[in-house]
């Protein structure tokens, strides 16, 4: 999903805690530490429209130099942070990243919870940005965006337990240097930046860094090989039906079900197609192709592409079987999956934000206006070994080619008044809304009521549209502030 832009860029020099006039006149209230950034970092004051009501704040875009045990540098990590000027000390403070591995935040930041938005290549306010609830951080990993890793520190760097290791001395070094020691912190991260999240505040609560929230986003919940995976196979379902009724390839009678159709599909799976992963062998030679037949009902699919011998139909499966001669988009199974190509105007966009609005001229922008760097091309995952079994539930499309650790259980059952949401989008193939309340139910039950679950109408990155980016930030803010959304989330 990277994209490139080539562009010529205008003005350089602009370090250390300059200050540039930013979106709106800068708030001549605002004591000078309010109105001033960290070393490296350059301070510029905004305003965005969030319902009806200006919301002045601050922003800071620079690096951090992070160094090992042994006190060597490790890596420059870029941040873009954005804090109101008259907070109080224990305003939240929320530390956000997306995944890959390799990836930078620009989807998260730019497409769903930074203040400003790009829409059509232009930068809008975004109404619905936590924000009005916490300051916010937006972290590059290193080897993306403006973050780079000092040559001899990159391999570590590039692994999972290194970069968890990376990411919670960034966390720390962040609240020492502006004085947020007393913030209530959240983390989130989206896809593989769910697996930094909860190691990273595992690793923080191991610091004596209380942790107030954790956000996982289109990752499901990194609890190790916890789980009856039969049953989270099988409860893959619903979203398959879902997608088949979107692509107009689902059964006529099922089509007509009407709201109750992802119920059904979920009871189906649960009772029938459960029991028959756990066993498959308990089959006769009839009730075999009485289920296939019914699978193959279900995910809108020929019988002629369901296994009968295993009675699975694994992601990558689904996503070649349905429609003939193409394959479905692995983030959003409602698309045919496509080369990864141009953003039109996204990309200028960024750079123009960075180097005009925040006043940010240093380094260059691997991804946009240099080239990517392919930190997860060669990623170590060195948290969980990676067997035979493993690799080829990775190469169907199953997830990682090695299970995460338990670190969301661990770290909860550390901190009992750490409280977790978790996201998922109904279309997307590498998640399961009712996988998802299903695992939660195995939590020991002082853990699973501080868990927080969504499902929204979307793909991975659900937050493509509108109306469920409203929805999905809007959720967030009330997160943060310890109260329930308005609407239920069941899909």
């Amino acid at each position: 999903m990277t994209t490139r832009f080539w562009i010529i860029l205008v003005g350089l020099l602009a370090t250390g805690c300059a200050s540039v006039s930013g979106d709106t006149v800068a708030d001549s209230h605002a004591s000078p530490l309010a109105r001033s950034c960290a070393a490296n970092a350059v301070a510029s004051t905004h305003q965005v429209n969030t319902g009806g009501r200006a919301l002045s704040y601050k922003a800071c875009a620079g690096t951090l130099t992070i160094t090992g045990a042994d006190g060597k540098p490790k890596a420059d990590l870029f941040y873009t942070a954005y804090m109101l000027p008259d907070a109080k000390a224990d305003r939240p403070i929320t530390f956000v990243w997306n995944g890959g591995p390799g990836a930078d935040s620009r989807l998260l930041h730019f497409q769903a919870l930074g203040p400003k938005l790009i829409e059509d290549g232009v930068m809008i306010d975004n109404s619905a940005t936590p924000l009005t609830a916490s300051d916010l951080v937006f972290l590059d990993p290193a080897g993306t965006g403006f973050s780079r890793a000092r040559q001899d520190a990159e391999a570590p760097l590039y692994g999972t337990l290194g970069d968890i290791d990376a990411t919670s001395r960034f966390v720390t070094e962040f609240l020492q240097v502006y004085r947020r020691e007393n913030s209530h912190v959240y983390l989130f991260g989206e896809s593989f930046g769910t697996w930094r999240a909860a190691g990273t505040a595992e690793a923080l609560a191991r610091d004596g860094v209380s942790i107030a929230g954790n956000g996982l986003i289109s990752g499901g919940i990194p609890l190790g090989e916890m789980g009856d995976r039969a049953l989270m196979r099988a409860l893959s379902l619903p979203n398959r039906t879902a997608t088949a009724l979107a692509l107009g390839m689902l059964d006529p009678d099922l089509a007509e079900t009407g709201p109750g159709l992802m119920d059904e599909t979920e009871q189906w799976a649960r009772e029938v197609w459960y029991p028959a992963l756990s066993s498959p062998d308990s089959l006769d030679v009839p009730e075999r192709a009485k289920l296939v037949a019914e699978l193959a009902r279900y995910h809108g699919m020929s019988p002629t592409e369901i296994d009968e011998d295993t009675l699975w139909v694994s992601p990558l499966a689904f996503r070649k079987g349905v429609l003939e001669g193409r394959t479905l988009d692995v983030f959003d199974m409602r698309r045919i999956e496509a080369a990864d190509g141009e953003d039109s105007g996204e990309g200028e966009a960024i750079l123009r934000y960075y180097r005009e609005s925040l006043g940010y001229r240093e380094r260059l922008y691997a991804g946009i206006e240099a080239p990517a760097i392919p930190v997860g091309e060669n990623w170590q995952y060195d948290q969980a070994p990676i067997t035979e079994a493993s690799l080829a539930r990775a190469m169907a499309g199953e997830g990682p080619p090695s299970p995460s650790q338990p670190w969301t259980l661990r770290v909860m059952e550390m901190m009992p008044d750490l409280r977790t949401f978790v996201a998922a989008g109904v279309y997307d193939s590498l998640n399961s809304c009712a996988a998802n309340r299903a695992t939660v139910r195995l939590l020991p039950e002082g853990v699973e009521k501080r868990v927080s679950l969504q499902c929204y109408p979307g793909g991975h990155m659900m937050y493509d549209s509108r109306v469920v980016r409203d929805q999905f930030g809007n959720d967030i803010v009330a997160f943060i502030r310890n109260s329930k959304p308005d609407h239920t989330g069941h899909n």
